[in-house]
């Protein structure tokens, strides 16, 4: 049918451009972009479920939810003959959503995956800090013109300069008279309203 041939020829020029991917868990969104940038989907091998003797369905019930897997499998459409046609190529992209789904030892140079072993120090708070701090290393450009400054706050001395730096910039508020307090008919003390131009200020230094 021509609808074959089409999928033949769009496979094809998938395995040719290395476009050929594999997805573990529900990311529609994922499937989506990749699908209409050209890419085809390999499935993910399934995992047999054990069913527990005692929670094990009648036979009847065992044959229809067989049957509909079944008829789930042998849907009609475009993805699916291609998926199938594509069932023994290397996918050269894997998402998953755990890192342990695959072994990254067994991956090929030209295979992606969306999880790296040991990628702490780039996607971690504290790798990145280390990162910003031995930047001068290894170019002649400073951390603090392009990245706010930050502490690992577990270390010491880190802490003691991030107190110090907070210290140093902070100023003390302008302190402004404050009216008279005032007494009621019971000899309650408060204090009256105040003028638009009236306010009140106490400088940091007398903040508990």
């Amino acid at each position: 049918p021509e609808r074959l041939k089409q999928a033949r020829q769009f496979v094809e020029r998938a395995i040719k451009q290395r476009k050929i991917f594999m997805v573990n868990g529900p990311y529609p969104v994922i499937r989506r972009r990749l699908l209409g940038r050209g890419w085809v989907e390999r499935k993910f091998p399934k995992v047999a479920k054990v069913v527990n003797k005692r929670e094990r369905p009648p036979d009847g019930e065992q044959d229809e939810d067989e049957g509909e897997e079944e008829q789930d499998d042998a849907i009609d459409s475009t993805y699916s003959l291609m998926s199938r046609l594509v069932r023994n190529q290397i996918p050269y992209f894997i998402w998953t959503n755990r890192r342990d789904v695959i072994d990254c030892r067994l991956l090929r140079k030209d295979q992606m995956m969306n999880h790296y072993a040991k990628a702490g120090t780039f996607t971690t708070k504290v790798g990145l800090c280390l990162n910003l701090r031995n930047l001068p290393w290894f170019d002649q450009a400073d951390a603090d013109t392009f990245f706010p400054r930050c502490y690992r706050l577990g270390a010491e001395d880190e802490k003691h300069a991030f107190i110090g730096e907070n210290c140093s910039q902070c100023s003390p508020s302008p302190c402004f008279p404050s009216p008279p307090l005032s007494e009621d008919s019971l000899g309650v003390p408060f204090l009256p309203a105040l003028d638009s131009h009236q306010r009140i200020m106490c400088p940091s230094s007398l903040l508990w």
